[in-house]
């Protein structure tokens, strides 16, 4: 039975506004929901029936497989419309001339009856081909159009959902609560804190259901550009002199030291007992204990815990504190920072929410383990899968993270010391919320032992660094 090949066409170069984004990367090798866009076409096409085999173009060259037809994708459009490529696809078995697809900007595909009028086919011919209509694409190739796609892509994991237009995000929750905690936040910042963050308004509840709107930010947050190299270290330096302008101006109150102690422990213990609870309930917590009994010099997740907690008394029962709390952002992570390089513009977004004005305070460190986890941890790699669990020499579980940020931590760590900031006392608070986050990401159970290994090798920095 005859089937299409299809063929995906990275030769298109992003314009400058988008590479602004992903850095020097092609449209194929750009990173959306954790695979880069040729594999994620790749798998939306193997799912057709009607599909022999899905090429790049330098595959194609060397195919030596039986003849068929041909449907080659330029990946400056996406498949935004998987019911009209299937029919697409099976369109093309019965094709006996060559026709092109168009979207919004110019031809997005073009089909060929066989491998030979593929391989005689010039660029400049395409535009006379006869024209399929089809709704299977989706360009990406302005910037603007490729910014609503890509952050398309936010990880509203649990509750979340996320529409809106050109120019609002509406952010819908089942979880009412925590939904209606996050618009009142903005409400109880004193105003000159507010400048920082952006403003939700037309708050909704309806049925169990809860949404609020925000302005749309035509610009990426730094998650999205920091996992594709596209920060430079000027930038970076740019990025860290406005985050640590507001780590400074952040509202503090005078606390008693029990209650400053009380507070830090709740964060950065207590919380960590708790969730590791949460992850022995789960089905595949047996597996993952049983890897790092075996993996690892600890015997099991909960051995691991209790190392963890003796290291923060270690390190924290003689520092002296600043019996203080400030109002910080509660998750501090790329993710949650929008920035534009060309206005020097920043916003936070999706904070951690209050009902009263006393919730708005917390641990002054706590804003800055985020960060950290960001810059130091790789937290936004492990997130878009560019992480492996290795087994090294030793025979110990180890993790290694596609990237190179040694110049950003550099920055990161002068950014500190400035502020008078004890870069390990950060990075013991920073393993706290690999720890933590454990049970939250147990849909992904490799990247919670990923969280794990890198949990371990920060306390190994911290005890021995």
């Amino acid at each position: 039975m005859k089937k299409t090949i299809v063929v995906y066409d990275d030769t298109r170069t992003p314009e400058r506004m988008i590479r602004n984004i992903t850095g020097n990367k092609s449209f194929g090798d750009t990173i959306y929901k954790r695979v880069s866009l040729c594999d994620r076409t790749g798998k939306i096409v193997l799912k057709q029936q009607s599909c022999a085999a899905f090429l790049t173009r330098e595959q194609a060259e060397d195919y030596t497989g039986p003849d068929a037809p041909v449907l080659k994708i330029y990946s400056d459009n996406v498949i935004g419309n998987e019911e009209a490529f299937r029919i697409l696809a099976q369109k093309t078995l019965y094709a006996k001339e060559c026709y092109r697809v168009e979207s919004e900007s110019g031809v997005a595909a073009v089909v060929y009856p066989d491998l030979a009028a593929y391989a005689a086919s010039t660029q400049d011919q395409e535009a006379a081909y006869a024209k399929i209509e089809s709704d299977a694409f989706f360009s990406i190739a302005s910037a603007d159009a490729f910014r609503r796609f890509i952050t398309s892509g936010f990880d509203a994991r649990y509750f979340n959902e996320l529409t809106g237009d050109a120019y609002t995000v509406i952010k819908h929750s089942e979880n009412v609560d925590k939904l209606r905690r996050e618009y009142k936040f903005y409400g109880l910042l004193p105003e000159e804190m507010q400048m920082w963050f952006a403003k939700p308004f037309s708050y909704k509840e309806e049925g169990t259901r809860a949404s609020y709107t925000m302005e749309r930010y035509h610009m990426t947050d730094l998650a999205i550009r920091y996992v594709h190299g596209a920060i430079t270290t000027e930038e970076f330096l740019e990025i860290m002199e406005k985050l640590f302008c507001f780590i400074a101006s952040r509202k503090k109150k005078e606390v008693s030291a029990e209650m400053y102690r009380a507070c830090a422990r709740a964060l950065y213990v207590d919380k960590v007992r708790e969730r590791i609870k949460m992850l022995t309930e789960h089905p595949a917590y047996a597996k993952l204990d049983a890897l790092i009994a075996a993996g690892t010099k600890y015997a099991g997740i909960a051995d691991l815990c209790e190392k963890y907690v003796a290291l923060y008394e270690r390190l924290t029962e003689k520092k002296q504190f600043e019996n203080v709390l400030v109002i910080g952002h509660g998750d501090l992570c790329f993710s949650n920072i929008l920035y534009s390089h060309e206005a020097s513009f920043l916003k936070l977004i999706d904070p951690k929410g209050a009902d009263t004005e006393d919730e708005l305070y917390t641990n002054p460190y706590y804003d800055l383990a985020k960060l950290s986890h960001s810059v130091c941890g790789s937290y936004d790699y492990f997130n878009s899968d560019l992480f492996s669990v290795v087994v090294e020499e030793s025979m110990e579980l180890g993790v290694t993270v596609d990237c190179d940020n040694a110049e950003y931590i550099a920055i990161f760590r002068d950014y500190l010391q400035k502020y008078g900031l004890d870069y390990r006392l950060i990075r013991l608070y920073e393993a706290s919320l690999f720890l933590s986050m454990l049970p939250l990401h147990i849909d992904r159970e490799r990247k919670v032992l990923g969280f794990i290994c890198n949990a371990i090798a920060i306390m190994e920095e911290v005890e021995h660094g």
